[in-house]
């Protein structure tokens, strides 16, 4: 075509005309994003064209560059643990961005699968998380899972022991097994870990029934709170379906901290303070008179021997009355460039019991290692090594050992003087098996552990486009635990003269623990941006080997402390291989943040099934609704709601040895041999498996209010049980799938920040929940639950259909009759953090257990020695009346505690100056922990296991160690 000259004057001035508008359609928006408190540069940071995949991340100094192509555009600033901002540009421009610190948490970024996250927003489970700050921020923390009391919903904790260095049962959401495990899976930076209760051998001396009853600690307490970034609790089955074997319980993923980019930042603190005993039941108020009614007259001079020679001797405050002193001292650095980031720490944590010559020490050594090696490779390291001790003393069941303490006690009476003499000779105590001063400055129950734990994860970003990004995923994990154990009685001791004449029991217990996964993970956008596809797929493979060694020695030569000195000696060893494999495969679909959605299949293999080679199947779906981004909705008093609703099914396998039948060792005249057991493996033994159906709702009203609200329904099925055999089998009893039960509850948490200014924040947090059970299906008749009660004339356990399984039992006319619930009627926590004038910070957080009842053994016994301090009230004299019966042992266990509090103040920037530009930050402060506690119960503590934290452990007391309040002075300082 060819134009004339007006042609192609029209077509200048046509060009003159719009290169404006065409300008404006193009161009370039840079800027800076910072930390809007402290003004700091926030690297990684992204930064999105709302509505589509284009976007960039914020450079080592928080800079950024991003070419938009069409103006007007929204642009969105997010990072993570920041508030996400938008704001609109008609063109090029210069815009730098402040984020504030997210109040509301719907930006934290949660574990959906093992290779892929979500944030919080757009999550359907009810996944709790626990920051560092909440953790450890308030006040110092001996252990991860007591640390968690009162902090998350739908979680029963409850202390195995008093003792320094913990034990803990940890709950979620009911019981998931009768006889088997009820602690959930822990995993730290993608290893799978051992948290083994450990038994010492105490129960050969001590003649304890089991090892669950040796007070032993679980093997989490190696762990230092103190490394962790933050915790995720997966309680429901869809959440933690897609981790397989091992998950029935719940699943607990824990992230270590890690280096960031930036300058090394050095922090330093330090823990002292002290440790006293909750409660102590006290001295009944003796006189002449209950003296002689309760012991007969010749008692009574002994009495007032004791009266004009000093007065009476309180042994509880003997034994239980130390002031323990504690030390926890912590440094750590962190950094990193580019291509390398760090994180290395170093801890010593020291703390003394109430009983004297008790103790937990901890070292822990740990490194952190990112690396990237490319635009397409990247790995992690992540390395721990621990040492830990603890001495744990003589506490807990016991029949006619003379150590446990509390037997001692409840026999001892107050004017009998069991001191050693000037020439150290322990006196023998006339009224009962053993000297409690004796058994505290002598005898020995320890234990040494070495630990290392190294994560490894390797990342390659296989493909990478506008829509696409395809990575592969290698997580390999270690975890090796080597723990001894030493016993020690003397020959002297009173119960040991004439039995077993001294007693020694060494055990060395070797556990290695494998897990690796390799994972695929497809991202995908689709229908222009508006769906976004995340899948993946993969293999898991754990191993769990395990080596026990044990041996005694009894018949000692007088003073000598090691085996070879004992002239009746026995050695026993247990060995256990267990290997699990599964495959996985999970999609999750985003719909323009409104419909949310998962689906995921996992399948796995077990040798600790009756068939190592069947794949059992464990499916989750779940959908979360976003109702705030759908365009009808008009935000007014509800700014932000989300209904969710999951399924999910999870399984244990059955416990070692279920599927076959053992042997016994036997000798025949002097040859060695073995027979048969008396207990009949299942070679069609199945897991344990759980399916679980969960809805709820989330909403937030502004920046003030948000609520989570959870329901669910899980059902256990083919729980292992035990039933009798006819005798004509060669049998006594079988181990196989004979049980189903069901639990449901609700869960609510409410976040509110009452006041926000410049001089005064307050952030509240309430977390209330309950949990009810029945046992639904139960092919043998009724029973008392073996390891967990002591028959139904001191009241149990009892597994019977249509009843919850948590309830106790008692004889009643010779009628096994439900005297009380181990479950309580609820449980809520509420904490408080305020910052005041930028420069104090106080908190605190208040924890109710509401109902529930225990069985007090501790009270039985002492009724049975005399010493009961409220024999002689009317109370005392009714319930001794009531004879030989259950009814007589069952109290209320509800209680209100202050669980912690902390007042600390951060030196203001005059005061730092004098360091120059040394140090960045000092803060100062008290603390304490299980300050006070108000209660109905009459024993040491309400929250008690006597049968350690496997099976149905909790609401039983039987002497236990103590539980014990603590006080902290803190510093803290950043260099």
């Amino acid at each position: 075509m060819i134009m004339n000259k007006n042609q192609l004057l029209q077509w200048c001035l046509g060009l003159l005309f719009f290169l404006p508008v065409l300008a404006l359609a193009q161009g370039t928006v840079s800027g800076t994003v910072t930390d809007a408190v402290n003004g700091q540069p926030l690297p990684g940071a992204n930064v999105i064209i709302k509505g589509t995949t284009t976007g960039t991340t914020t450079d080592f100094d928080g800079k950024y560059d991003l070419v938009v192509q069409n103006f007007p555009a929204t642009l969105v600033f997010s990072s993570l643990g920041y508030e996400t901002a938008e704001f609109q540009v008609s063109g090029a421009t210069m815009l730098n961005v402040e984020l504030g610190e997210s109040a509301t948490g719907l930006d934290e970024v949660v574990v959906t699968g093992l290779g892929t996250s979500i944030k919080r927003r757009n999550l359907a489970n009810a996944v709790a998380t626990v920051s560092s700050e909440e953790l450890v921020g308030t006040t110092g923390q001996s252990t991860l899972d007591g640390a968690l009391y009162g902090k998350v919903t739908g979680v029963n904790i409850t202390s195995t022991s008093g003792a320094p260095g913990g034990g803990m049962a940890l709950r979620l959401r009911g019981i998931s097994s009768i006889n088997g495990n009820n602690q959930p899976l822990y995993i730290i930076d993608g290893v799978f870990v051992n948290n083994r209760e450990i038994p010492s051998g105490l129960r050969f001396a001590s003649g304890a029934n089991r090892g669950n009853e040796e007070n032993s600690a679980n093997r989490i307490a190696d762990l230092d709170p103190n490394d962790i970034e933050n915790i995720e609790i997966l309680k429901g089955a869809s959440a933690a379906a897609i981790y397989g074997s091992g998950s029935n319980a719940g699943v607990v993923i824990i992230t270590t901290k890690r280096g960031k980019l930036g300058k090394t930042d050095i922090s330093f603190s330090q823990d002292t303070g002290f440790n006293t005993i909750i409660n102590k039941i006290g001295m009944r108020p003796w006189t002449a008179a209950n003296v002689e009614s309760t012991f007969g007259a010749a008692e009574v001079a002994l009495y007032n021997q004791a009266i004009a020679n000093g007065g009476l001797i309180d042994y509880e405050d003997e034994i239980y009355g130390e002031t323990g002193l504690i030390t926890d001292t912590q440094i750590s650095a962190k950094g990193g460039s580019e291509k390398t980031r760090f994180y290395v720490g170093a801890s010593y944590r020291d703390e003394e019991g109430i009983i004297k010559n008790t103790g937990f020490d901890r070292f822990n050594v740990r490194a952190n290692i990112d690396h990237d090696i490319s635009k397409t490779f990247n790995f992690s390291i992540s390395s721990n090594y621990v040492r830990s001790g603890s001495s744990r003393s003589f506490t807990g069941n016991e029949n006619e050992g003379g150590l446990s303490y509390g037997y001692t006690l409840a026999f001892t009476r107050p004017w009998i003087n069991l001191f050693p003499d000037e020439l150290g000779n322990y006196p023998d105590n006339p009224n009962y098996s053993g000297n409690p001063i004796l058994v505290r400055d002598l005898a020995l129950n320890e234990d040494k552990n070495n630990r290392f734990i190294q994560g490894l994860r390797f990342t390659t970003n296989f493909l990478q486009t506008d829509r696409d990004n395809v990575r592969f995923i290698f997580n390999g994990g270690l975890d090796y635990l080597a723990n001894e154990t030493y016993v020690y009685v003397p020959e002297i001791h009173q119960a040991q003269r004439g039995n077993q004449n001294g007693f020694i029991g060494e055990g060395r217990n070797n556990f290695t623990n494998f897990n690796y996964q390799g994972i695929a993970v497809w991202n995908r956008e689709a229908m222009d941006g508006d769906l976004s596809l995340t899948s993946q797929a993969g293999i898991s493979y754990v191993e769990q080997q395990a080596d026990l060694i044990f041996n005694q020695a009894t018949q000692l030569i007088p003073n000598q402390t090691n085996l070879s000195q004992g002239a009746a000696q026995q050695i026993n060893q247990t060995t256990s291989l267990v290997k699990e494999f599964g495959y996985f495969a999970q999609v999750e679909g985003n719909y323009r943040d409104q419909l949310i959605g998962t689906l995921g299949y996992r399948l796995d293999k077990s040798t600790l099934n009756g068939d190592p080679n069947e794949f059992f199947g464990f499916p989750k779906a779940s959908l979360a609704v976003n109702l705030h981004n759908f365009e009808f909705w008009n935000p007014g008093f509800v700014d932000r709601l989300k209904f969710r609703t999951a399924y999910g099914e999870t399984g244990t396998p059955a416990t070692f040895g279920s599927a076959f039948t053992g042997l016994n060792q036997v000798s025949i005249g002097g040859n060695g041999g073995s027979s048969i057991g008396a207990l009949k493996g299942d070679p069609d033994v199945q897991p344990e498996t759980s399916a679980e159906f969960e809805v709820g709702l989330d909403a937030g009203f502004g920046d003030r209010v948000s609520v989570e609200l959870s329901y669910y329904n899980r059902n256990v099925r083919d729980l292992l049980l035990s039933r009798a055999l006819p005798t004509s089998t060669g049998f006594n009893t079988e181990t196989t799938n004979l049980a189903d039960l069901t639990n449901y509850g609700i869960e609510l948490g409410i976040n509110t920040y009452p006041f926000t200014n410049e001089n005064f924040t307050w952030n509240s947090n309430i977390n209330f929940w309950f949990n009810r059970s029945e046992v639904t299906r139960l092919e043998v008749p009724a029973f008392p639950q073996p390891g967990a009660g002591f028959g139904l004339g001191l009241g149990t356990y009892y597994i019977q259909e249509g009843r919850p399984v948590t309830q106790l039992v008692g004889n009643v006319d010779g009628v096994p009759t439900q005297l009380g619930d181990a479950e309580p009627d609820f449980q809520m926590g509420f904490a408080n953090q305020m910052t005041i004038y930028k420069q104090w910070d106080v908190s605190f957080l208040l924890h109710w257990k509401k109902g529930g009842e225990n069985i007090n053994l501790s009270k039985l016994l002492t009724d049975l020695g005399g010493t009961t301090p409220d024999l002689d009230t009317p109370a005392g004299i009714e319930r001794s009346g009531l004879g030989f019966v259950a009814s007589r042992f069952i109290e209320p266990a509800g209680y209100l505690r202050l669980r912690e509090a902390a007042i600390s103040y951060r030196l203001p920037q005059s005061a730092l100056d004098f360091f120059g530009d040394t140090v960045e930050g000092v803060k100062i402060g008290i603390s304490g922990r299980n300050i006070f506690t108000i209660t109905d119960y009459s024993s040491y503590d309400p929250e008690v296991s006597t049968n350690g934290g496997a099976g149905l452990s909790s609401g039983i007391e039987v002497t236990p160690f103590p539980s014990t309040k603590q006080f902290y002075l803190n510093l803290n300082v950043n260099f």
